[in-house]
């Protein structure tokens, strides 16, 4: 076997595959929340790491690696038995997460955006002290957060319930699932939130109880060009611009919240509904502070890991 196939090595390599399935199925029910992103569970699970490189080993020599060496070694280099575990936890929670929400959805639809809202909301305070940490002496943290929220804004301002549409085009469901592979990659941000930026949120999620076939088909293979495409970007960007990113992150995210604010119906006090959307928002921020609190723990233990999701 030549050197090009030497396998990536980690500790997530060695876990026990009932484990890393486990991790999966965490993983898959953070994603179809948006604002949490799977890879804090990774973080938090210490798989993070093991996760980054297996993805990064896939290069423009990966063919040529499984056409000389054959599908064993391709599979060493890229640890193809922990992605597929990880892969087949995460689908299983995600379809079960995809019917509960589904439903909630259809019958409390206010209350689901309230907690969305939530979650988003506690994302923005822990991905916004993450940039500033990353340069607190720079300014430009500040011109990237402004442009962010000047987007999230936009996005809110412009936005149509017409567009969270079922009959999206094919080309509209490729795009989506790679920016939403994209997201799943970027620090503190999950998939969910850009599908949920996009109007497209609800439909994927009835296309998922559906198994309607065509449409996931589309979006996977988008999703499969956006993990391929970007992991070598992404991780030079958080190498290099890691905080005018974060930066620019949060400020999509706080302009966002009035997006989110809108979708629940509320627009006055006496909207018997507003104690519920509120109890949901808190909701929403605690599950964000207590997964920075264990992410936090697990630092402080030394974990060498960067809690970038």
């Amino acid at each position: 076997m030549s050197d090009d196939a030497e396998p990536v090595r980690g500790t997530a390599a060695r876990a026990p595959l009932p484990g890393v399935f486990a991790r999966g199925v965490a993983m898959g029910v953070a994603e179809i929340v948006p604002g949490v992103s799977g890879g804090t569970i990774a973080f938090i699970t210490g798989i993070y790491d093991e996760l980054l490189r297996s993805i990064a080993s896939f290069t423009v020599v990966s063919p040529q690696v499984l056409l000389r060496d054959g599908w064993r070694a391709f599979a060493r280099r890229h640890n193809l038995l922990f992605l597929g575990t990880l892969a087949a936890g995460m689908a299983v929670s995600f379809l079960l997460a995809a019917r509960v929400i589904g439903g909630l959805l259809e019958s409390h639809a206010a209350v689901v955006y309230g907690f969305f809202l939530g979650v988003i909301a506690g994302s923005v305070v822990h991905v916004g002290g993450a940039a500033r940490a990353a340069a607190p002496r720079s300014w430009w943290w500040m011109v990237a957060g402004t442009l962010g929220l000047g987007a999230g804004l936009a996005l809110a301002w412009f936005d149509d319930d017409s567009l969270a549409r079922a009959d999206a085009s094919m080309v509209a469901l490729f795009g989506a699932g790679a920016l939403a592979a994209t997201a799943w990659m970027l620090p503190g941000v999950s998939g969910a939130f850009v599908l949920l930026l996009l109007g497209l949120y609800a439909p994927l999620v009835a296309a998922v109880n559906a198994a309607d076939l065509p449409v996931l088909t589309v979006f996977g293979a988008g999703l499969g060009l956006g993990l391929l495409a970007f992991s070598q970007l992404l991780s030079w960007l958080l190498r290099r611009m890691r905080a005018p990113l974060l930066a620019l992150l949060t400020g999509l995210m706080a302009g966002s919240l009035l997006l989110l604010w809108r979708r629940t119906g509320i627009n006055d006090f006496a909207d018997p509904l507003l104690p519920a959307v509120v109890a949901a928002v808190a909701a929403g921020v605690a599950v964000v502070a207590g997964l920075a609190l264990l992410a936090r723990h697990r630092r402080v233990e030394g974990s060498p890991e960067e809690a970038l999701s």
